[in-house]
């Protein structure tokens, strides 16, 4: 990271990276939850809310690690990113599957190649094993 604290966004379970992940997954996900999930309008509100409260916590980010160098985004140095092959390697599936993940917010184009984070790629091995 870039050394300096991020602000907390009240309301938001989450910050930093964490936020801009989370978010692209609410961004993908939450409009068929809200139509295919029968719930009351308070719950309705309050997921509609949370969505905003973490989209205000990844622009936060997102404009923090604007002024950041790029190494130093997501990882405390350029050899903590990794290819499409190490992540499929280091997480037991096919490249393919890894890019959908990095397209997801887990990794970044450079050019026209994908790079992931390792300690993000570690992080979300481990979340889905203790799923």
């Amino acid at each position: 990271m870039s050394g300096r604290p991020l602000r907390y966004v009240e309301g938001a379970l989450v910050s930093g990276f964490a936020a801009h992940v989370v978010d692209r997954l609410l961004a993908k996900h939450l409009p068929m939850l809200l139509r295919s999930t029968p719930m009351s309008e308070e719950q309705r509100a309050a997921l509609v809310e949370t969505r905003v409260a973490v989209a205000l916590a990844a622009d936060t980010w997102a404009i923090a690690a604007a002024a950041t160098p790029v190494a130093a985004i997501g990882s405390s140095s350029p050899g903590d990113e990794i290819s499409t092959a190490e992540a499929a390697a280091l997480l037991g599936v096919k490249e393919r599957r890894v890019r959908q993940l990095a397209e997801g917010g887990l990794g970044r184009k450079v050019g026209r190649v994908w790079v992931l984070d390792r300690a993000a790629v570690l992080a979300w091995r481990d979340e889905m094993r203790s799923a």
